[in-house]
């Protein structure tokens, strides 16, 4: 199908967010729903260790307010929103 004639087109919404964690994780690591997309390295110091996580937006994700962890990934107790 050639994408430039497809009369209907679909949007998806992602939600994003910046972490700073006390270990560093590797990319494609994930904290229940969320994912990270992004490893910007050590802040200043080298106290944090800045990445970005996401996760597609939906209904259900909109009314769960809070950031929750999922496994035992090092670092992910030191969470800070």
């Amino acid at each position: 199908m050639n994408v430039l004639t497809r009369k209907t087109v679909s949007t998806m919404r992602l939600e994003t967010k910046y972490l700073r964690l006390r270990t560093p994780v590797s990319l494609g690591s994930r904290f229940g729903d969320w994912e990270v997309c992004w490893l910007g390295g050590w802040s200043l110091h080298r106290l944090h260790y800045l990445v970005m996580a996401v996760r597609v937006a939906s209904d259900e994700n909109d009314r769960q307010k809070s950031f929750t962890t999922a496994g035992s990934v090092a670092g992910a107790s030191d969470v800070q929103k």
